[in-house]
């Protein structure tokens, strides 16, 4: 279960006891942005689970969701960049449609109270940025190899740092591109349990989206490192989420 103090810091639009009563000109419906962590065994689940279980989590709570109209109505929601199934995150957002207005911790409260912990609501206000706003995620990717040492930690920090040409895959067509623009501070140490710790901002957005896994498929082919073997493997953790100045948190 993740600790609370754990989650990215924010200052709240709306103070935490008072109704979020913004209400949408034309159907009277509240849009409310929350920010939650998806950890632990959830991480395996695919990004359409994920929209099932906030669902019905939501419905468990009783809270206020906004249903569309016509055979099959369903909850308005709408998530900022998804991540890959394997991968953690303390900070996702995701737009989500009221019919009344609630506070910031009603809303908390009642979800984390239905579920067990691998997904927490940690945020809950109005929006102040559009989800397309999102540019920069920062990422902590660690490598446990039985090849992992201090030089290869500082190999791969210098990899990451110059230009870097990969095979980018589309869905409609592959070409190699250099991904180096589209990382920001890389920082690659080496930690004693045979562990090499990466930590970066890599782009996230809509355009010039760079997957974590390609820095890893990076690593992999240039030293060698396989992730087939009993005693190795790898996991991307997603901590924080910012504006295309890269410093400024998205809200």
């Amino acid at each position: 279960m993740v600790q609370p103090n754990t989650f990215p810091l924010r200052e709240n639009r709306c103070p935490e006891d008072q109704l979020m009563d913004e209400y949408h000109p034309q159907n009277e419906t509240i849009t409310v942005r929350i920010g939650f962590a998806k950890t632990g065994l959830l991480r395996f689940i695919s990004h359409l689970d994920l929209q099932k279980t906030m669902k019905r989590a939501f419905l468990r709570a009783d809270l206020p969701v906004w249903f569309s109209e016509g055979y099959n109505p369903h909850p308005k929601m709408v998530f900022a960049t998804p991540l890959s199934v394997g991968m953690e995150s303390l900070c996702e957002f995701a737009d989500i449609r009221l019919t009344k207005p609630i506070t910031p911790r009603m809303l908390k409260d009642s979800f984390n109270r239905v579920m067990d912990g691998n997904l927490t609501v940690w945020h809950a206000s109005t929006p102040v940025f559009k989800l397309t706003d999102a540019y920069w995620s920062s990422y902590e990717i660690v490598l446990v190899h039985p090849n992992a040492s201090p030089s290869l930690a500082l190999e791969m920090d210098s990899l990451y740092k110059g230009p870097l040409p990969v095979v980018k895959r589309t869905k409609s067509t592959e070409k190699e591109v250099d991904i180096s623009p589209f990382i920001r501070i890389p920082s690659v140490s080496y930690e004693e349990v045979g562990a090499i710790r990466i930590r970066c901002q890599l782009c996230v957005s809509n355009t010039d989206f760079l997957n974590p896994s390609y820095l890893i498929a990076a690593a992999s082919s240039r030293f060698g490192l396989s992730f087939d073997r009993a005693d190795s493997h790898w996991s991307v953790l997603r901590t924080d989420l910012f504006l295309k100045d890269g410093v400024t948190p998205f809200l």
